[in-house]
């Protein structure tokens, strides 16, 4: 790794670290403040929602050139949603201050990969470059995690909101500390789609209707709805058989401890192996090893499947990441409209798992969840794939 990408890894593991730090508290805190079990759920489901709805906004905003600012305003606004945390105690205020900071995240982790995509070393490998962003995401979400605990038990919930806080304003901080994009003088005349005052908001979403770019936000979407599925039923499914949730947590743990150790290292896999064919074939593949969750009973074989399952998303989701520097044609999509993409894709994923677990769930059961989710799961991806091939974008240059 080349120390410019190292220092452009440090924020996205700063920025990450500080919304777990205040992600793993909040439902605690809004406890300890008596509010009602729905409302709970209902108002933390306020944080993805307006990440979402920030993705397409802020890439369409981006440029090179004000990338910094936009960044610097959101951390900022991040910052202060969380100092406000402790003090949102109404529903209406919690609603408020949590929708600010979900809004905040979509946009800092929007503007920063295409950012990061930008200020890549001109001889980095681009493989291994997207491995140790995803890498680091995977880094900042497990130290976010330990730190969340270790403040909270210690100081107690204001404490740990402040901190988060200051995470946020490390990472501002960090930004300044970066050189500008380090591109080739070519990939910026490429990203000059986005900057160009000739092209309109609405023309950069019809630059958006690419085959292959839908493809990447295709994976992205299912890949983060079987994470989802399966993150909030697997508790449910070990105590069912008779486990502890300190043997759930433990599995879960090892399971993040696999996303963050494989990330950084999959771009030589798939370098060797392709990253169309992994990102592709990740997802039914991790189906199929989910689906062996009902026939474990025991700590270890249960271990062992979701560890495994983890593997291979981390695999696919690095394919997926290289998928989107290497098959966006930037002369037709701007970076940010493409990052944009790509994230509002992981969120909307992230929103329908559970909601669709909770479905099925109620039909089949929590075991035969994990038969029927992942089965369908995988039959609606591959068709949503297939279907991608026979998108045509419109504006496509004429051929000589």
């Amino acid at each position: 790794m080349k120390m410019a990408t190292l220092k452009l890894c440090l924020p996205v593991i700063a920025v990450t670290a500080q919304q777990n730090v205040a992600g793993l508290i909040v439902p605690p805190f809004l406890q300890s403040a008596h509010f009602p079990v729905a409302m709970i759920g209902s108002l933390i489901s306020l944080g993805p929602v307006l990440a979402l709805a920030s993705r397409i906004p802020t890439g369409l905003a981006y440029t090179d050139k004000r990338a910094r600012a936009l960044m610097g305003l959101a951390l900022l606004a991040m910052a202060a949603s969380n100092s406000l945390y402790p003090y949102a105690v109404t529903s209406l205020a919690f609603a408020a201050v949590h929708g600010l900071n979900g809004f905040a995240y979509g946009a800092v982790t929007t503007l920063y990969l295409a950012f990061y995509i930008g200020s890549l070393p001109p001889d980095e490998d681009r493989n291994h470059a997207m491995g140790y962003y995803a890498g680091s995401l995977a880094l900042g979400y497990s130290t976010g995690n330990f730190l969340a605990g270790f403040i909270a038990d210690r100081f107690g919930y204001e404490a740990t909101f402040h901190s988060a806080a200051l995470l946020s304003l490390l990472c501002a901080g960090l930004l300044f500390t970066l050189k500008k994009g380090a591109a080739s003088s070519d990939t910026r005349k490429k990203d000059g789609g986005a900057s160009s005052p000739g092209l309109h908001w609405l023309q950069s979403l019809k630059a958006a209707w690419e085959p292959k770019l839908a493809a990447v936000a295709v994976v992205a979407l299912f890949l983060n709805l079987l994470h989802q599925m399966t993150n909030v039923f697997l508790p449910l499914y070990g105590l069912a058989v008779g486990l502890t949730l300190t043997q759930v947590g433990a599995i879960k743990g090892f399971y993040a401890l696999c996303n963050a150790i494989t990330r950084p290292i999959s771009g030589l896999v798939v370098k060797r192996l392709g990253h169309r064919r992994l990102s592709y074939g990740g997802l039914p593949i991790q189906s199929a090893f989910v689906m062996l969750i009902p026939f474990c009973a025991d700590f270890l074989t249960l271990l062992i499947v979701h560890v495994s399952a983890g593997f291979i998303r981390a695999v696919a989701i690095v394919s997926n990441a290289i998928s989107l520097v290497q098959d966006t044609d930037e002369t037709r999509v701007p970076r940010g409209v493409s990052s944009g993409l790509y994230n509002a894709a992981g969120d909307l994923g992230n929103i329908v798992g559970p909601s669709m677990g909770g479905l099925i769930a109620s039909v089949t059961g929590v075991a035969n969840l994990f038969l029927v989710g992942p089965l369908l799961t995988a039959v609606l991806f591959l068709v949503s794939l297939w279907a991608c091939r026979f998108m045509a974008p419109k504006h496509a240059a004429p051929t000589e």
